[in-house]
């Protein structure tokens, strides 16, 4: 097995970053495995605090080490969370056939880049598997090892081949022409203020750019499906109001204390997405998990679902 190159896209927060490397780089593969680090530059407007930040953020990745080669891609400008991902992503995958992603507010187990391998070779000419993540919500009931879902987790770290991602949505034109009569199936995911309608109008309007949505509705167009893992390999950490994209909560709903070690990945003979698992997502976004007053109630209602199944 040929191990996949990983990606690591930085921005301006040195601290995270380097929590993000000194994890990933305790991993059981990390020494073989090549990492990139792509980090966008400053904003024109930039105050002389945040030039500070980026640089920092800029010495982090020159000085990560535990891996085989390291690479560090500097942007000479601000090209947005969006162009910076898409963009490193295309060049590493259409060069190598298959990529790891992460953002530097991950942190990974031990085991995460061996599932990732693992899941890379098991699936890799299953066209109707089109993504990998390596995080999984909190949740309730057990679920199997891995298990495959129609939506991929809006985060890293996550992993892909080049067989799928060349049908990243380059027109959002036409993206947004197949959807528009189909707003309801489309908004699969929309739960408690999750709006992938507002997300794809947004981003035809040029009010908004994220590689997120575009990705999946290409996905969820295709038919093609995500592969979790049972326990989340990886936890987030850029719930902190330091992120451009995540605001700061009080509570952070999508942490995990305890990360599983490793997830064997064995092929499955049906590849379908799994319901139980479907279901246990839709209560975490509905509240249930993290809200006390509605979490009894929703227990009751998918053991109802599930009662002589």
């Amino acid at each position: 097995m040929t191990l996949s190159p990983i990606i690591v896209f930085s921005y301006n927060r040195p601290e995270h970053l380097r929590q993000c490397l000194e994890a990933l780089a305790k991993n059981d593969l990390a020494s073989e495995s090549v990492l990139y680090i792509y980090c966008d530059g400053a904003k024109d407007d930039a105050t002389v605090e945040q030039l500070k930040r980026v640089a920092d953020n800029r010495e982090v990745a020159h000085s990560a080490s535990g891996f085989k080669e390291v690479h560090v891609v500097e942007r000479e400008g601000n090209v947005g969370l969006m162009e910076n991902i898409v963009g490193g992503v295309t060049k590493i995958v259409n060069r190598f056939g298959q990529v790891i992603v992460f953002e530097d507010d991950m942190l990974t187990s031990p085991g995460t880049l061996r599932y990732f391998n693992d899941a890379l070779e098991t699936y890799k000419d299953d066209e109707k598997v089109m993504h990998v993540v390596s995080y999984m919500f909190p949740h309730k009931y057990p679920l199997p090892e891995t298990f495959f879902y129609q939506v991929p987790y809006p985060g890293g770290g996550w992993a892909t081949w080049k067989r799928a991602w060349k049908y990243y949505p380059k027109d959002i034109e036409e993206l947004y022409n197949y959807w528009k009569n189909d707003w309801v199936r489309f908004n699969y995911w929309n739960h408690d203020g999750i709006d992938l309608v507002k997300q794809l109008v947004d981003n035809h309007e040029g009010t908004l750019r994220t590689w997120f949505i575009r990705w999946y509705a290409e996905i969820f167009r295709r038919g093609g499906l995500v592969l979790y893992p049972g326990k989340s390999l990886v936890t987030n950490i850029g719930f902190d109001g330091t992120g451009d994209n995540c605001k700061k909560l009080d509570r952070n709903p999508y942490w995990i204390k305890h990360l599983a070690k490793s997830i064997r990945v064995k092929p499955k003979r049906s590849i379908k997405e799994n319901k139980l698992a479907a279901r246990e997502i839709y209560a975490f976004h509905s509240g249930y998990w993290y809200n006390r007053r509605r979490r009894k109630k929703m227990f009751r209602q998918i053991k109802s679902w599930f009662v002589g199944k």
